[in-house]
């Protein structure tokens, strides 16, 4: 039933919010996860009440409303449909379309080698950036890890209000993760919202930052929020992570009052329990194995878009694991989906996953293409496994589907003994060519543009190294490619010394920004790909850059800062360069005639003298393999090689810069718990003395490393 769709009438059961919560929780057993992470899970919980969150105001209720609109944050569904000029940046991705493409041209190819800083503004966030901004009447909305939202001036610089929701670490390792990430906000009538890592949504007034409402979305024991709420038609939509263990929805508030309107499910529950509509009891067909709900999957943790056009809701469901029978396709896992925009009521289906390449699916975009000379309404998108879609956005019809990079035989990596991954196989410089498993796909979060002037979709993606292969290099790069979706073809391609790079804006001055993470924020030439202009940052950069005017002045914005997944259980040196990491989390905002920017110079901590080793090379090995099972590398990075500092203040600490007292509460810390607060949840009862004793005889054999590699001038002694 690859690539198919279905229709039904029947909307969605609505539920209360406490039907709903009672609905995310059955009763848990040990299982273990990715990567062998170990969870234990309880048999009941109860829903502990949140911290009442709080506002810290520089403007206070007296925030000025810009010349000509009504109230500050004024977007409706007729703003954005009637909007043009490109002088605001509403919604994301620019429009209900999301193509991250912007009608301005003030800047354009011919003089945007002249751009300097306009302003510039410290946001302080130990786990960087990777939120889009949103630009709305001269006030620029912004997320950060934490779910931590500003509101700045767009012309100074000058910071307006700072809400802060106190999301809560210590509900449990996911929600942990989660937290830390935050991917922006949407702004309607008014208000802004924000998801939390503790499976929030929240409301604030645009002017002040006050909280007005916050409802619940998920069950913050098993995981979080980190993508950006989505609004339209006096709704907010939003979804959360999930995979193993987790059961995948998306949720329509009321954009007014938060009321809950709609959920639809994206896998299917207990059947004992029955099943919400008859979509979900047909999709339990496509389910086997002893208690496969219990697995679940399908989080809606990024991908939305809504189809002004068929009033539909367009989203990207994840992948699910373990798979105990490769041929299942457990709907509505790795799927495209649409739904009602009215009452959540299915419409299609398309599935980007196969048997063998379970995929997760990311940004949508929307456009009007001439296709074999007939004109047809798509949604464009590509999935991690490097497949570009075309999709009928009405009906979910496959219209067209190339690689965007080399692929092969996924049974070619079965073969050597190793386990199929998500993505596809491999063949000689294929992107799947690792025999060490260091490869992560074709595609990520990381949003595309469709620039509908050169009618190219510029996407960024990660590829093979291609050439001759450098010994024990990583096996991959970054890489922007200018796709032509008519043609299925590559128009051109700028190749990335790292995997992790920012999204995509294009502009109709004929331009591409893109920021790398290396800390360069780049222009190209759309036409040709062309580099025109860049600017060395200082931060890596991985999140959304945006453009938008005032005064008629047009201005490139684009935050910085070493942030994202990836940071957390991927090595520092595959997503930022030695400099780049340590570069502070800012906004940055460049204009013609602008100032020169000298990035803020980097200070490298160095790595304190580590405790003796006692402990004998085979401990040192099973430590690290116990890393690996309890899910240690999937927070402290794959190796222990992350952050490069030892950071408690919201960020994630690097185990190598472990401080003398830390090593003496070893014990306390990762089996008691005595840091739950900042997120280090107790590993007592699923952990033994010896294996902790093991770890941490990794830990120190890597700050030994660490500390004799580090010069002498930066604290070896």
């Amino acid at each position: 039933m690859a690539h198919q769709r279905a229709t039904a009438s029947l909307p969605l059961g609505k539920a209360s919010t406490a039907a709903i919560i009672d609905c995310l929780r059955r009763p848990k057993r040990a299982m273990v996860g990715p990567a062998g992470a170990v969870f234990v899970l309880i048999a009941s919980v109860s829903m502990p009440g949140h911290a009442i969150a709080q506002t810290t105001n520089a403007a206070a209720d007296t925030a000025p409303t810009p010349a000509g609109a009504a109230q500050p944050g004024d977007v409706t569904s007729e703003r954005v449909a009637r909007e043009r000029s490109g002088d605001d940046w509403l919604v994301k991705g620019g429009s209900f379309y999301q193509n991250q493409f912007s009608p301005l041209k003030t800047v354009n190819d011919k003089n945007v080698a002249k751009l300097g800083l306009a302003w510039s503004i410290n946001l302080d966030n130990p786990m960087g950036l990777t939120a889009e901004p949103l630009v709305i009447d001269g006030v620029v909305y912004l997320s950060a890890p934490r779910s931590l939202v500003y509101a700045i001036d767009a012309v100074s610089g000058r910071l307006l209000w700072k809400f802060d929701p106190k999301t809560r670490l210590d509900y449990g390792q996911d929600g942990s993760e989660t937290a830390r990430i935050s991917r922006g906000v949407a702004v309607w009538t008014g208000r802004v919202y924000v998801g939390t890592g503790d499976c929030r949504l929240i409301a604030l007034s645009a002017a002040t930052g006050r909280r007005l409402w916050e409802a619940p979305v998920c069950d913050p024991t098993e995981t979080g929020i980190t993508g950006a709420p989505r609004v339209a038609d006096g709704k907010v939509f939003i979804g959360y992570e999930a995979e193993s263990f987790v059961r995948g929805s998306i949720v329509a508030f009321d954009a007014t009052s938060g009321k809950e309107l709609w959920r639809f499910w994206t896998v299917p529950g207990d059947p004992a329990k029955g099943f919400e509509n008859p979509i979900l009891a047909q999709a339990a067909q496509t389910w086997s194995g002893k208690e496969w709900w219990k697995e679940s999957g399908g989080g809606v943790w990024d991908a939305i878009t809504f189809d002004p056009a068929t009033r539909l809701v367009l989203f990207g469901t994840s992948k699910t694991q373990p798979y105990h029978n490769p041929g299942d396709q457990r709907l509505f896992t790795g799927c495209i989906v649409a739904v009602h925009v009215d009452t959540g009521r299915f419409a299609w289906y398309f599935r980007t996953s196969t048997p063998l390449r379970q995929s997760e699916n990311f940004h949508i975009t929307l456009a009007d293409l001439t296709i074999d000379g007939k004109r047809r309404h798509v949604a464009m998108t590509a999935p991690r496994v490097g497949t570009f879609y075309v999709l009928d956005a009405a009906t979910g019809q496959l219209i067209s589907s190339h690689p965007l990079v080399p692929q092969g035989n996924p049974n070619t990596l079965v073969a050597r003994g190793a386990r199929p991954l998500d993505y596809p196989g491999i063949v000689i410089k294929g992107v799947e060519d690792c025999a060490d498993q260091r490869c992560f796909g074709v595609r990520n979060w990381w949003p595309m543009s469709y620039n509908p002037d050169t009618r190219l979709v510029y996407v960024p993606i990660m590829d093979m190294r291609r050439g001759d292969v450098v010994p024990n290099a990583y096996p991959m790069v970054g890489r922007l490619l200018a796709w032509d979706p008519v043609r299925e073809a590559p128009r051109w391609s700028v190749e990335h010394p790292l995997i992790v790079n920012s999204g995509v804006l294009s502009t109709a001055g004929n331009l591409v920004f893109q920021g790398q993470g290396t800390g360069e924020f780049d222009a190209y030439a759309a036409d040709s790909g062309k580099k025109l202009w860049s600017v060395q940052t200082g931060s890596a950069i991985d999140a959304v850059p945006v453009t938008y005017r005032v005064r008629n002045e047009q201005y490139v914005l684009v935050p910085v800062g070493w942030g994202g997944m990836f940071r957390l259980w991927s090595a520092a040196g595959e997503t930022s360069t030695r400099s780049s990491r340590y570069g502070p989390a800012q906004l940055l905002a460049f204009k013609l005639g602008g100032a020169g920017f000298t990035p803020p110079a980097v200070q490298i901590p160095p790595v304190p003298r580590p405790p003796a080793q006692t402990y004998p090379p085979d401990a040192v090995t099973r430590g690290h393999q116990w890393a690996d099972q309890f899910y240690c590398t999937g927070c402290h990075s794959s190796e222990f090689d992350g952050a490069g500092r030892w950071a408690v203040d919201g960020g994630v600490p690097d185990l190598r810069y472990m401080p003398p007292q830390a090593h003496e509460q070893w014990y306390a810390i990762v089996l008691g718990g005595s840091h739950r607060a900042q997120g280090m949840m107790p590993f007592a009862g699923k952990m033994t003395t010896a294996q902790a004793d093991e770890i941490h005889a990794y830990v120190i054999d890597r700050a030994w490393a660490a500390y004799k590699a580090q010069p002498a001038s930066e604290g070896r002694d």
